[in-house]
């Protein structure tokens, strides 16, 4: 072991000072822990037996249902996986205020117990902090720790280890509110007004008419007139470049621009199921030609919840695994039992009329699309028309793109909330693959998870809603 303590413990008076670093940091939100004595790299850390506290934070990505790290583990079987949810962006804090990256930290998920556990500490310089080694929790069994774990904009996280934890410090550790989700989990927000700088930058470019153009890779402008056309000028106009690792937020802040309250909310295809096994098979066995004897086939219609579409045959449902003596059976979705302990055996599906799965989206997957990235999100109204200006038009710039002033802010989700939202028919898959038998160059896989009307579906997606009318003067 290296020399104790290391450049990674740090130290404090007090939860100011703590909070102090923290805020230096950018952290939003922090999660506090009071280590038990046998929490190290060997034996994992056992953070709480909710999983959605790290969730509802920070940005995961789970492994999905075709894929495994274990050759012990049947990932493809309701109620035998074991999942795991890596963070995307990790790094630990060293005492000199440098950050190093994590190889690969994750959460385990154990639904059975239930519990989610904190795994792969070591930094991509192999080095992890040593208060958190097996060799330190047998050397310095008493010795008190406290894990910090930081919440940045986008859902970023930074770790903190604090040794030398004072009577006085875990009593003021232990007087602060803990998380609903896990009251031993301690919390306190810092406010570092990114909502106030979103809101500033809007407010020069809501209301305003703007060429359809979007930024290129080198941050030059280029004229753009596809689907995405609003989205883009937005973009360009806040200066965020596309594909840049941004995703379209500003300061962790999601923006969506929409031109109808129609709107799609995301597009994960599924991962199990014949549509996943065999996608011409689905087709053929499930869509429709088109008329004019093309040999086309395709699958559309609304498909909510425990109703059957008529146009597919195909009735979506979101499906429990539980066993019943031996045999391991589907229920219906129970939206008042905890996640966590079922996460290993729920999932969605397209079921045909004999039962069969015709498509399926594993919770993992489903997750993916939806977690911190979300928390909050701007859905900002666009109109677009044919520009007027010859001179513009002769330039490529095709479109004139106006934001609607009023814009829906929206803060708080989670994966209880999309489901239920799914259940309540809220949100409703709207498919629309395409299959040529002769001509896979035309094959076409989209599933569109859409609401009817954003602004009456928000409210059961995010626990706050507020329409916020921005002036130009008040960025001025």
């Amino acid at each position: 072991m290296s020399s104790y303590p290391s450049e990674f413990e740090h130290s404090a008076q007090s939860v100011g000072e703590i909070r102090q670093r923290l805020a230096a940091l950018g952290v939003e939100v922090a999660l506090l822990k009071m280590l038990p004595k046998n929490a190290n790299d060997k034996n994992q850390i056992y953070i709480a037996s909710d999983f959605f506290v790290l969730h509802d934070l920070f940005d995961m990505t789970l492994l999905e249902r075709g894929e495994s790290t274990s050759e012990t583990k049947d990932r493809s079987a309701p109620g035998s996986r074991i999942p795991e949810a890596v963070f995307n962006d990790f790094e630990w804090v060293k005492r000199d205020g440098t950050r190093i990256a994590a190889k690969r930290m994750k959460a385990i998920i154990y639904p059975q117990y239930p519990e989610a556990r904190l795994s792969g500490l070591q930094t991509v310089e192999n080095t992890i902090p040593q208060s958190l080694s097996v060799t330190f929790t047998k050397t310095y069994g008493d010795a008190k720790r406290l894990l910090v774990l930081g919440k940045l904009p986008g859902g970023r996280c930074v770790g903190l280890v604090y040794i030398h934890i004072s009577p006085e410090l875990e009593h003021e550790i232990s007087a602060l509110p803990g998380f609903e989700r896990a009251r031993a989990c301690k919390r306190f927000t810092l406010d570092q007004g990114n909502s106030e700088k979103l809101e500033r930058r809007l407010a020069d470019v809501l209301n305003v008419p703007l060429p359809g153009c979007r930024l290129d890779v080198y941050g030059n402008t280029v004229p753009f007139s596809g689907t995405q056309v609003c989205g883009y000028t937005l973009e360009h106009a806040l200066g965020i470049v596309p594909n840049s690792g941004s995703d379209g937020d500003l300061y962790g802040i999601e923006l969506k621009t929409h031109t109808q309250v129609k709107v799609t909310l995301f597009t994960p295809e599924p991962d199990f199921g014949l549509y996943a096994d065999d996608f011409p098979k689905f087709m053929t066995t499930y869509g429709y030609t088109n008329k004019d004897g093309g040999g086309e086939y395709r699958l559309t219609g609304i498909h909510r919840a425990n109703m059957c579409c008529s146009k597919s045959n195909l009735t979506l449902k979101i499906r429990e695994h539980r066993f019943e003596g031996e045999e391991l059976k589907a229920f219906p979705y129970n939206p008042l039992t905890p996640l966590t302990a079922k996460m290993d055996a729920i999932d969605v599906v397209l079921e045909g009329p004999s039962g069969e799965v015709a498509a399926g989206w594993s919770i993992e997957r489903l997750m993916n699309c939806w977690g911190a990235k979300h928390n909050e999100a701007v859905y900002i109204s666009a109109t677009k028309k044919a520009n007027s200006d010859e001179d513009l038009r002769a330039l490529g710039y095709e479109h004139i793109v106006t934001f609607a002033p009023t814009v829906m802010w929206c803060r708080t989700t989670s994966m209880e909330r999309l489901l239920n939202a799914i259940n309540d028919g809220v949100i409703f898959l709207d498919p629309a693959p395409k299959f040529h038998p002769t001509d896979p160059s035309q094959n076409k896989r989209r599933a569109q998870w859409r609401v009817n009307d954003i602004t009456k579906a928000a409210p059961a997606l995010y626990e706050e809603v507020r329409f916020k009318t921005i002036a130009p003067d008040r960025a001025r």
